[in-house]
């Protein structure tokens, strides 16, 4: 069995190797400092920001030529004539009702009740907040990554890895992400197999992953890694539950205080090196690289060459963006090409990095701090060579 063993920060320059073979698995770090400065908070609330995009959809577009379809709001219009995407993300009913108003806008008697004006201009605005509640929409390719709540079966293993909750889905296995961790430092790969299997999963299982990001209390980050970390250890079966126990809980789905304890079974990883990348592959030269943390990080420092695209630039409202706004956001990014995705230890980048991978992206996970070290490595080296 090749054996895999996590390295501090002082020794990340160093490499696993096994008999006839050299295998990486880059583990990141995660301090509580370095935790907290990946706080998800800005994510828990949803999209921020002024969009330009969203700005055109509602004033149109003065210089169209033609009309792109008819019956279609304006918004609806340039979706498909403007930016070339489906129209996803629409809800049916304010779209038809939206279309019919436009249609018939001429007709409005002039003479209308300014207080129906008022009640009736309020009802849009309530559907189209709900609409944009509703937006989210999953091909059959994003639901093999992302689990929707009421395509359970009930045969999967339900597996909460939030910190300290008092509230889980009925029925589930409770391994706070913690427990994957050394303190600063991911577990061997014997002590991750030891965790879940005493948790009472095997590396057969069907897994559905679920949980809250700490210390803000939402976003999927923690559950995003968790998936990273399952597919590296071999996990075929293992997706991410699209959304948190409180969505779970309002759509009717039964929470309870406490959680399975199932008898231990032996969970067998199968190393897979295919989702992390190191160094050399970072300077090779042959990938994409994002850094997935903030402006103000990014503007401190980065790895030559990086795009930065902020981790909650993949998140609303809690859960991964769909397909549609996805491809809006990664529209600089070559998907023929490979991407690695960064923050500080990797934690943060774990949900941009699901959402290259549920478009199709070959993505990798890296850590700056690996950079940073093996940075250092090398102007050391070259001084050295300089001296003598």
């Amino acid at each position: 069995m090749i054996e895999i063993r996590s390295y501090r920060i002082s020794s990340l320059a160093s490499c696993l190797v096994a008999t006839g073979a050299l295998i990486l698995f880059t583990l990141f770090m995660l301090s509580n400092a370095a935790f907290g400065g990946e706080a998800y908070c800005d994510a828990c609330k949803g999209e921020t920001g002024w969009n330009g995009l969203a700005k055109l959809d509602e004033i149109g577009n003065p210089q169209a030529e033609k009309e792109v379809m008819a019956g279609l709001s304006t918004a609806q219009k340039n979706r498909v004539g403007i930016w070339n995407q489906p129209l996803s993300g629409f809800n049916s009913s304010a779209d038809s009702q939206s279309g019919t108003e436009e249609g018939s806008s001429s007709e409005k008697s002039s003479t209308e009740d300014k207080s129906s004006i008022a009640k009736k201009s309020g009802s849009e605005k309530n559907t189209s907040s709900s609409a944009g509640e509703e937006a989210i929409m999953r091909s059959d390719g994003a639901k093999r990554m992302l689990a929707p709540m009421d395509e359970l079966s009930g045969s999967e293993i339900l597996l909460d890895i939030s910190e300290n909750a008092t509230s889980h889905i009925q029925g589930s296995i409770a391994i706070p992400y913690t427990q994957f961790l050394n303190g600063t430092r991911v577990k061997p790969i014997e002590e991750l197999e030891e965790v879940l299997g005493q948790a009472g999963i095997a590396s057969d299982d069907t897994v559905v992953i679920y949980g809250e990001c700490m210390p803000c209390g939402g976003g999927p980050a923690p559950a995003t890694f968790v998936y990273w970390l399952m597919k590296s250890l071999g996990q075929d079966n293992v997706r991410v539950l699209d959304g948190m126990v409180g969505d779970w809980q309002a759509s009717g789905g039964a929470v309870s205080e406490d959680t399975l304890k199932p008898d231990a079974r032996i969970y067998s990883a199968a190393l897979n090196t295919n989702y992390t990348a190191d160094y050399d592959y970072v300077m090779g030269g042959s990938a994409q690289i994002v850094d997935a943390r903030s402006t103000q990080e990014f503007g401190e420092g980065y790895i030559p060459g990086a795009l930065n695209y902020p981790y909650d630039s993949v998140i609303v409202n809690n859960r991964i963006k769909d397909e549609s706004r996805l491809k809006r956001v990664f529209s600089l990014l070559d998907t023929d090409q490979p991407v690695v995705v960064y923050t500080n230890t990797g934690i943060k980048a774990s949900p941009v990095w699901f959402a290259l991978t549920m478009l199709g992206y070959e993505a990798r996970l890296y850590s700056y701090e690996d950079y940073l070290v093996h940075e250092q490595i090398r102007k050391n080296r070259d001084a050295v060579n300089a001296t003598s």
